[in-house]
């Protein structure tokens, strides 16, 4: 060992660095020797193998490597920092004993946008703390919490804890206080205090009351499987009668792939003969919906994905969604595929279900399904058998088996279907200024049955298994006319204006009753068309001043329309009924053919992005045969500030009430913060029916964060005529770097 101002009542001196880990170095303003003993005095400092230990006094046995300190006893050690009264220190093992203390525990965790976080360490206070040679902390008497010290907003009080740094502390008989009154007592309590804290335990319970369900308690249990996979279990309980269960597992079981499970289920027979009482529908609102995401990618450029969702009922949906766009979400889907795409050529393998619910009681619902399914083509590739003539090649197939099932009718089993489209493209210029681009192709399908008018059918409609062939001749021509263009400046800022018209003729014959065809998809609503789409698009762009000044898109419109030269697409179009064709859905997504017609509406998209923090987005139909605007979808937005942000959408439905159900409904979103921002954060959420003049869903949220933990309280108003009918208060009180403590789900937040 060397001892620095060895001497008795030498000054302190500063030492060299120790020539190996294993040397202890000591510093003092007086030392005195008595065999292997030393009493040390004045700001005294030892280190030893990254420790520092510092005291107004230390005795110091040599052969023993144990310090005895006294007096402002500061214990220092990676993260760890002990403040004491006293403390009795082995240096060769790590352990100690130190009362009346004060430290610090654990590395600070790494920021995230998944929970709150405070770059504060752990602190404790106790009676006496036992340090253990593994590094560990055994507390006594004491309290531990992640506020600045002084007077902490919460605190977890123990008679006994044990803190292992980097790991967690582990609290036995605790209570926990906010602002020193006693909130909640427990036998036993963990929390992380690892980087990225993640502990097998249960959760902190959550409280809640609403109009529907009345008083709500629950929690879950987190068991940390390993670093790589982790399951989530949780029920709740309600006063009104009735019961929730949740799970949820995450896994990533090799580096290129993940897997997700989530179920919820619902026990509630009771809710709806309460809701039943106030007016509203009696529906079994019991049920389980489950979802299973799986991704993984594998050598020589396969993709498999599977994501299948089973949901038992939709009026178990209505009752217990969490939020206004899941309940009124009709659809399910389930898909699972394997993909390959080498080169030009690509494969797929899925099998897929399809469910769209229509009203929960009776339960109606259009179900459909693919399995299983395979699809090979090519993008197009280039064939140099021409040398003065581009000249690319194409082709598509698929084959699979079908199954349809709806109130009107139902497919036997499953219903067969092959198709085959091979095309050539051969692009060319006319002149110096304009483009030509045909394609022409050929289009065979082939259905093993077909659907018939049977009035003798409940339905009125009925299944023949008889085959049903479709081939189809289809021609495009793309023309591209000159861009027209104009550079306009304003002072340092350049704005160039481009006018790009466009003209695509379409040409498909051969399709013949197509009421016969099973409908399953987009490739079933072909019909004959003789047809030409006319577009022009207005682009604006502004160059920033200097001349590395970027170059972006500040305005784009684009006008289209259709005109048919067969108005009636050879008999395809029916009057007086709501048709649904290929060539009707190109355009819009809104149905608008209730017989045969010339001229299509007139399709406008219009988008503004003037600025990083201005964006909206207009887009309407205008129906010439009607003389009015039928559609019009309307987004807008804007960030004032960096804190402060505005949205507005708004949707209308003026079409004839037999295409699509008239509509006129406004949403709005105004948010002030973020979702862990340090300070208030506010942010509310409504949607407003204005045909029925009628609040459907409201949403109120706020928020206080402090450094170690903060408050958060929520209004929701969901309202769904007589099926809903429901007003929820919520409140959460979250922890830094440990959790939540209330009713307010992530999911749930509108941030």
């Amino acid at each position: 060992m060397a001892l620095c101002a060895p001497l008795v009542g030498a000054a302190q001196q500063p030492a060299e660095p120790p020539p190996s880990s294993d040397i202890v170095e000591i510093l003092a303003d007086s030392q005195q020797k008595a065999g292997d003993v030393y009493l040390l005095r004045g700001n005294v400092i030892i280190h030893y193998r990254g420790m520092t230990l510092t005291a107004d006094e230390v005795v110091y046995d040599e052969a023993k490597r144990v310090a005895d300190a006294r007096g402002h006893v500061v214990f220092e050690r990676e993260d760890d920092r002990l403040e004491a009264d006293e403390a009795h220190y082995q240096l060769g093992t790590g352990a100690g004993i130190f009362r009346n203390v004060e430290g610090t525990a654990g590395p600070r965790p790494r920021p995230t946008d998944d929970y709150l976080v405070t770059s504060n360490p752990f602190y404790f206070k106790a009676e006496r703390v036992d340090r253990r040679g593994d590094g560990s902390y055994l507390v006594q008497h004491g309290w531990v919490t992640n506020c600045q010290p002084g007077r902490p907003k919460w605190r977890m009080k123990a008679a006994r804890a044990e803190i292992r740094p980097g790991n967690d502390a582990r609290l036995y008989h605790s209570t926990f206080l906010i602002a020193g009154v006693p909130i909640l007592f427990s036998p036993y309590f963990s929390m992380s205090l690892a980087e990225e804290p993640r502990q097998t335990g249960f959760l902190l319970p959550s409280f809640g009351n609403d109009s529907r369900r009345g008083l709500t308690v629950g929690d879950a249990f987190f068991w940390a499987i390993n670093p790589h996979a982790d399951l989530t279990l949780g029920a709740q309980f309600y006063n009104q009668g009735g019961w929730t269960q949740s799970a949820d597992l995450r896994a990533l079981p090799t580096e290129n792939s993940r897997i997700e499970v989530n179920y919820f289920g619902a026990t509630a027979a009771k809710f709806g003969r309460t809701q039943a009482r106030f007016g509203g529908q009696d529906l079994r609102q019991s049920g389980q919906s489950a979802r299973i995401f799986a991704e993984s990618r594998w050598a020589n450029g396969f993709r498999g994905v599977v994501d299948l969702t089973y949901l038992s009922s939709f009026a178990f949906r209505l009752g217990f969604a969490e939020t206004f766009n899941e309940a009124v979400r009709s659809e399910v889907h389930a898909d699972a595929f394997l993909t390959n795409n080498p080169g030009t050529f690509y494969f797929n393998g899925f099998l897929s279900r399809y469910q769209t619910f229509f009203q929960p009681e009776p339960e109606t619902s259009i179900t459909l399904l693919q399995a299983p399914g395979f699809e090979f083509g090519s993008r197009p590739r280039w064939l140099d058998w021409f040398q003065q003539q581009l000249f690319y090649f194409s082709f598509d197939s698929s084959v699979g088996g079908m199954r349809r099932d709806e109130p009107r009718y139902q497919t036997p089993d499953l219903v067969q279907r092959y198709s085959f489209f091979p095309r050539v493209t051969f692009p060319f210029t006319l002149g110096p200024y304009f483009s030509l681009t045909p394609t022409v192709g050929v289009r065979a399908t082939r259905y093993s049955a077909r659907v018939v008018d049977d009035p003798s059918a409940p339905g009125g409609k009925s299944v023949l298994n008889q085959p049903l062939r479709r081939v189809s001749e289809e021609v495009s021509v793309d023309l591209r006319f000159p861009s027209l263009q104009r550079v306009f400046e304003r002072g340092d800022h350049k704005y160039k204006h481009v006018l790009e018209p466009e003209v695509t003729y379409r040409y498909v014959n051969g399709v013949r009753h197509t009421d016969e065809f099973l409908r399953f998809d987009d490739s079933d609503i072909l019909s004959d068309t003789h047809e030409i789409e006319y577009a022009l698009t207005q682009r604006l762009f502004a160059k920033e001043p200097g001349e590395d000044g970027q170059t972006r898109e500040i305005l784009s419109w684009r006008v289209s329309q259709k005109y048919f030269f067969d108005p009636d697409l050879r008999d395809a179009l029916r009057p007086g009924v709501r048709n649904v064709l290929a060539a009707m859905t190109s355009l819009t997504p809104f149905a608008w053919a209730a017989g045969p017609r010339r001229f299509s509406p007139i399709a406008s998209t219009l988008k503004f992005t003037p600025a990083g923090r201005y964006h909206a987005d207009l887009r309407l139909d205008f129906d010439p045969d009607q003389g009015k605007v039928t559609n019009t979808r309307l987004t807008a937005g804007t960030r004032l500030t960096d804190l402060l942000r505005l949205s507005v959408s708004h949707f209308t439905t003026r079409n004839l009430e037999f295409l699509q159900p008239h509509a006129n409904q406004l949403r709005f979103m105004a948010a002030y913060g973020e979702l862990y921002r340090r300070g208030f954060n506010a942010v509310m959420a409504s949607t407003w029916d204005m045909r029925r003049d009628f609040l459907p869903n409201t949403v109120v949220q706020t928020s206080y964060n402090w450094d170690c933990c903060g408050v958060a309280f929520s209004y929701r108003r969901l309202g769904l005529g007589l099926l809903r009918s429901q007003n929820e208060y919520r409140f959460t009180f979250t922890l830094a770097n440990v959790g939540s403590f209330g009713t307010i789900r992530s999911r749930e937040r509108l941030f």
